[in-house]
């Protein structure tokens, strides 16, 4: 496979998955050119004085990202642009890669195309084709109307990242929970999890991500107050009895819910317990019962729940066939770069499993 040049627009930050994205293009050989949009836009910033700045400059921040963008017109032999998700990318400026004939695409990971400002959904109808990692995105009139052409291109894991790890010192060890979910608030997983908490009021449950500031007390007081990324998802991926698989509901402009999301093949690769919510996609991917535990209503939330935390050597076995399935496909970002790479090359992928 010849080296190619590519323009990759993402973010780069440890667990993030856009690098695990550009880290496979890199394993394959190819000379990846990246522009973060952290590097001008900053995300983390907490001090109210300074998210009021960054309202404030928000514009000329876009600005200054969209022109370092344009800096890789100047790159000889740029083989096409891959935009992560592309938040902060103005359409005039992907239509300046456009018109000097450089295929564009869009890798999406999220449920919506409109809940993360105006950029994404007035840049799509630029791009060669838009790989989303929903499948129901395919089935969705509404949504296949943004663009013209459409590609499933799954999620996974970061090798570098979501590994198992051991509990060999009191730092790690206190990780280890009864249950755990890492992921945003919204108001149908606030619900599972304050159904969870009245039917097993002795669960030891944590719950990292943001949001959940918003919640109900009974689930608030579970909120570890911060995010977690990188190798702390690792920890609590390897160390949580059971980790949750709760799925988002439907956003802005689609029809439909998630039926997988990252931690799906995440969760398995970091050696974790998964009882997931019950999706003909995760059955694609894992062996219910054998692999990774799935329920359906909450009913079935807290009896999975009460089953597992009592009977650990089942809950083992599932834990170490879920990790053998997650790394023997393996559920890599290689599955995706491997549609974009043959997409690009006029090639017809071969299907994947979600």
């Amino acid at each position: 496979m010849k080296t190619l040049c590519i323009g990759f627009l993402g973010a780069d930050w440890w667990g993030s998955d856009a690098r695990a994205m550009a880290a496979e293009l890199r394993r394959r050989g190819h000379l990846v050119i990246e522009r973060h949009y952290e590097d001008y836009f900053p995300t983390k910033w907490r001090h109210p004085l300074l998210k009021a700045t960054r309202r404030v400059l928000r514009g000329l921040m876009a600005r200054d990202y969209n022109r370092a963008v344009l800096e890789l017109l100047d790159v000889r032999g740029l083989e096409f642009l891959l935009v992560f998700k592309g938040m902060l990318l103005d359409p005039a400026t992907l239509a300046r890669f456009k018109a000097q004939g450089i295929p564009c695409y869009c890798f999406y990971p999220d449920v919506s195309f409109h809940d993360h400002g105006g950029n994404i959904p007035a840049c799509l109808p630029l791009y060669d084709c838009v790989f989303t990692s929903k499948i129901y995105h395919l089935a969705d009139a509404g949504v296949r109307r943004l663009a013209a052409e459409w590609s499933f291109a799954p999620h996974g894991f970061d090798p570098e990242v979501h590994r198992p790890l051991v509990a060999a010192g009191s730092g790690l060890a206190s990780y280890a929970c009864d249950a755990s979910f890492v992921g945003h608030w919204s108001p149908k997983k606030e619900a599972l999890l304050a159904d969870l908490r009245q039917r097993v009021p002795a669960i030891d449950l944590r719950i990292w991500g943001p949001g959940w500031c918003q919640a109900q007390a009974v689930v608030r007081s579970c909120w570890q107050g911060r995010g977690a990324y990188g190798d702390e998802l690792a920890a609590i991926y390897s160390l949580s009895k059971i980790n949750l698989g709760l799925l988002s509901e439907a956003g802005t402009g689609v029809s439909s819910g998630d039926a997988t999301t990252a931690r799906s093949w995440q969760i398995p690769a970091a050696g974790g317990f998964l009882l997931h919510e019950d999706t003909p996609e995760i059955r694609a991917s894992f062996a219910a019962g054998s692999q990774v535990a799935l329920f359906s209503d909450p009913d079935q939330l807290a009896a999975q729940v009460r089953h597992f935390l009592v009977d650990e050597g089942t809950r083992r076995a599932l834990a170490a066939a879920g990790h053998q399935r997650a790394m023997s496909v393996p559920y890599t970002y290689a599955r995706a770069v491997e549609i974009i790479l043959a997409r690009h090359a006029g090639d017809t992928p071969q299907p994947v499993n979600p």
